[in-house]
């Protein structure tokens, strides 16, 4: 493993092109002042993908995105494009995100976290993340930082096909946006319907259902292999979302700020099972959503994981998948090769982002420098990982 001081060396000299170079560099111009609504005209020029091809200019509609984060000095962005665009190495989608990152001085915690969540797929079990590049934005004439690109959480993303009159249901999302999607009640309070389109009608029926059983169903129903909670989620991929959850110690994305999916019930597959997909992971590897620090030894939960962790079988599961996990891309330094494969990627983007935004002071992290952030990340990472050992270890005896 290169240190970080000599990679951030490199990024400066000619001998490694991709560090040299940084990230792609993205320029837009807005036809009008850009507002989290409505959505305004612009013009987005990038990169072409061949090499010494002419650069991309695009018609798109731009807004600012996000919640608490609107209120941070550097935006995030969402844009639409007329049609699906496959970008900077990217899936084709017509709806991209430009993530500020703003409290996150290390600009790779989304990433990373994603990027960890899908390398758990296997042929037969995908997990599906954010896909997502690093860029460099130009606006409105002025340097604007480096920039996520990342694809939205959308049927897309998870390789819906588009509904069909056959289908006997249709395939649903929902993302969490409140605490209160902890299971721990029934119905769908604290979650927002996403697909089908909710304009037309939300589909709640689907989520009621397995909010009801979650919180409401006796032990042996819930934990019947035929009928119970086995029907309606895949385990599977539960059991990589809260271990993905743990490993990053996200606060915020345990009772709210995930997906729940489900595919369309066909003849050929009458019982499709819900499944996991992370979402906001800024907050995270010692991290809180504000920036604020996190300590590395921190058990999060909800109702649904109270209840899988309670059962001898699915702890013995949990217990297995960790230690799988653990011999992998769960190991500390797997997960510092992919931190420094980041820096690289960034390259003098690091600077010239700090440079831009140094003397904004929104939130205590922004005290800290990239290479500070950083050797931070990597030392919580290791204090993480041997508490959860010890805890897992502790919780399946």
């Amino acid at each position: 493993m290169r240190p970080l001081a000599a990679l951030l060396l490199a990024c400066t000299l000619p001998g490694d092109a991709r560090a040299a170079e940084g990230p792609p560099r993205w320029t837009i111009e807005a036809k009008g002042p850009i507002v989290a609504d409505p959505k305004v005209a612009c013009t987005v020029r990038f990169p072409a993908e061949t090499s010494g091809g002419d650069a991309v200019v695009l018609a798109a509609l731009i807004k600012v995105r996000g919640s608490s984060s609107q209120a941070y000095a550097k935006k995030s962005f969402a844009l639409t494009f007329e049609r699906p665009l496959a970008a900077a190495g990217l899936p084709a989608d017509p709806e991209w995100i430009l993530n500020a990152a703003f409290v996150d001085c290390s600009l790779m915690r989304h990433k990373l976290s994603y990027d960890l969540f899908r390398a758990l797929a296997t042929p037969e079990q995908p997990r599906f993340a954010a896909q997502s590049r690093f860029v460099e934005l130009d606006l409105a004439g002025r340097y604007h930082g480096a920039y996520l690109l990342m694809q939205p959480v959308t049927g897309r993303l998870l390789g819906f096909a588009a509904p069909q009159p056959a289908d006997l249901t249709p395939a649903v999302l929902y993302k969490a946006v409140d605490h209160a999607a902890n299971f721990g009640q029934s119905g769908h309070a604290g979650f927002d319907p996403r697909e089908p389109d909710p304009a037309k009608g939300p589909a709640w029926a689907p989520l009621d259902e397995l909010n009801g059983f979650v919180s409401q169903a006796p032990d042996q129903a819930f934990r019947d292999p035929v009928d119970g909670l086995a029907r309606r989620l895949d385990l599977a991929s539960a059991i990589d979302f809260h271990l993905l959850v743990l490993l990053t110690c996200n606060l915020d994305g345990i009772t709210k700020n995930y997906y729940l999916a489900r595919p369309a019930a066909t003849a050929a597959h009458p019982r499709p099972k819900f499944f996991f997909v992370p979402w906001d992971y800024d907050g995270t590897f010692g991290r809180n959503w504000d920036g604020s620090r996190v300590g590395p030894k921190e058990w999060l939960s909800n109702r649904l994981f109270d209840r899988l962790w309670s059962d001898p079988a699915m702890r013995a599961a949990f217990l297995r998948r960790w230690r799988e996990l653990r011999a992998g891309p769960f190991q500390a330094e797997a997960i510092a090769r992919r931190i420094d494969d980041n820096a690289l990627a960034l390259g003098p983007a690091i600077r010239r982002n700090e440079q831009r935004w140094k003397r904004i002071d929104y939130a205590a992290p922004r005290e800290l420098t990239f290479e500070e952030d950083v050797r931070q990340m990597k030392a919580w990472t290791t204090e993480r990982l041997a508490w959860l050992d010890a805890e897992i270890a502790r919780r399946t005896p």
